[in-house]
């Protein structure tokens, strides 16, 4: 359900073979790799606010959200660990942006927490499910859809920041880009409670 960025775990869930136990593997490693950039973004933009520098790291991680999924998929290297951890990094990805923007003012907050409280949902929904070993739904279309457009936004804005070449002319793509992704993703978040609550009536030892 990384929901959004699900489409890496999703395509490892997809693989032909079963997921292993193991761990030190290329797409862990990729993904290990990138969740390391996070707390470098953090204080590229928190700390001396070297806001062209913190952008390309943000950039880094969003434009290869697909990268240890992919490459899970063509090594025949799908896990149990890198299908857990893909939802979980592109929730901890977003609330870092996310935090960056109320902390520096660049965005109003009730924007942020709408999408940070849907990716609280998904996490404990996943969880929910881990616990009484319901399958997770499928990542729809329109979960991935709204997850890159809410990503893409939350980019956008922070670019705001850039000076050289002033970028405020962004901040309405940017206000286009949220509208379509937080509305994507919360009609997405109903097809997946659908999904799991018919998956609860179906199986009574679920709900034990």
């Amino acid at each position: 359900m990384s929901d959004e960025r699900p489409t890496s775990a999703a395509g490892r869930q997809g693989s032909a073979r079963e997921p292993s136990g193991a761990i030190m593997t290329v797409p862990n490693l990729v993904t290990f790799c990138r969740l390391a950039l996070i707390p470098v973004f953090l204080y590229l933009a928190l700390g001396p606010k070297r806001d062209l520098a913190a952008w390309c790291v943000a950039f880094v991680l969003g434009g290869t959200d697909y990268v240890d999924g992919y490459l899970a998929r063509r090594l025949n290297q799908v896990s149990r660990l890198g299908i857990a951890m893909d939802p979980l990094f592109d929730r901890v990805a977003i609330a870092a942006v996310g935090t960056v923007l109320i902390v520096r003012h660049l965005t109003p907050w009730p924007a942020v927490a709408a999408v940070l409280a849907r990716d609280a949902l998904i996490l404990l929904a996943v969880a929910a499910l881990g616990a009484r070993r319901v399958p997770r739904p499928p990542v729809s279309r329109t979960g991935k859809a709204g997850t890159f457009a809410t990503m893409s936004s939350l980019g956008v804005f922070f670019a705001v920041t850039i000076p050289e070449p002033p970028a405020t002319w962004l901040r309405p793509l940017a206000w286009s880009l949220y509208a379509v992704g937080i509305v994507l993703s919360y009609s997405a978040a109903v097809g997946y409670a659908r999904t799991v609550a018919g998956s609860l009536l179906r199986d009574p030892r679920a709900r034990g």
